[in-house]
């Protein structure tokens, strides 16, 4: 799967944190965030997901995000 660049031309990376969900528990998610400007992508729970798994998710979201934002690039 190819990852887009961000916005702002760089490459982003895959970040492993944890958020808290509306019930008061730690989750752990993956996410794309870009080193430059600080944008993030959606947030990808990981449970139930092997590591792999999660990150392919993550990518197709940020994919699906910079799409939405550059819809004429191919």
């Amino acid at each position: 799967m190819r990852q887009r660049h961000c916005t702002c031309g760089a490459a982003s990376n895959v970040r492993r944190g944890t958020r808290r969900t509306a019930d008061g528990r730690d989750e752990e998610v993956y996410r794309m965030t870009c080193p430059v400007c600080g944008q993030v992508g959606p947030a990808i729970p990981a449970a139930g997901k092997d590591e792999a798994t999660a990150i392919a998710e993550a990518i197709a979201a940020w994919n699906e995000m910079i799409a939405r934002v550059r819809p004429l690039e191919a």
